[in-house]
């Protein structure tokens, strides 16, 4: 499995305004448009370290029981320490990838989705580790469709 990295567009920010898909008001005006909220950031909410965190595009369906899908837009961040549940993505003989962080008594191990490769044990300090999973972006198929063909993207 192989990931691709994606970089960051130069502006993040959501649009100035939401006003564009206002509509103009004939008579009195609704008492409800002193109540609007601001405009969706989702960078506001998935990236809560922007100097450590980075995109990456999933390749591969190892990991569909978790539910990550090949073409998921993953949300890494590099300044998470690794706790034992945690999804990440490791540099495992030279190429990034996805592996589960579980404890077995008292060693931690890096775990493969797929049955039959080995764990690898992993300390604290591990320079293998590229970064903790923090999100994972999917669009949401129609029941019976494959994840990365859903019908409301064609």
């Amino acid at each position: 499995m192989s990931m691709t990295p994606i970089a960051l567009a130069a502006s993040t920010s959501a649009p100035a305004s939401s006003d564009t898909l206002s509509r103009g008001a004939s008579g009195f005006p609704s008492p409800a448009d002193d109540y609007r909220e601001a405009p969706l950031d989702l960078h506001h909410h998935l990236v809560r370290r922007p100097a450590s965190t980075f995109f990456m595009r999933l390749e591969g369906d190892d990991h569909r029981h978790a539910g990550l899908h090949h073409g998921d837009l993953l949300v890494i961040d590099r300044a998470i320490s690794p706790r034992p549940g945690h999804w990440l993505v490791a540099a495992i003989d030279g190429e990034l990838s996805v592996l589960h962080l579980e404890r077995r008594e008292a060693q931690l191990y890096l775990a493969p989705s797929r049955p039959g490769l080995a764990t690898l044990p992993f300390e604290a300090d591990d320079d293998r580790l590229w970064g903790v999973i923090c999100y994972a972006i999917h669009a949401l198929p129609a029941m019976g469709e494959e994840p990365a063909e859903p019908s409301c993207l064609r």
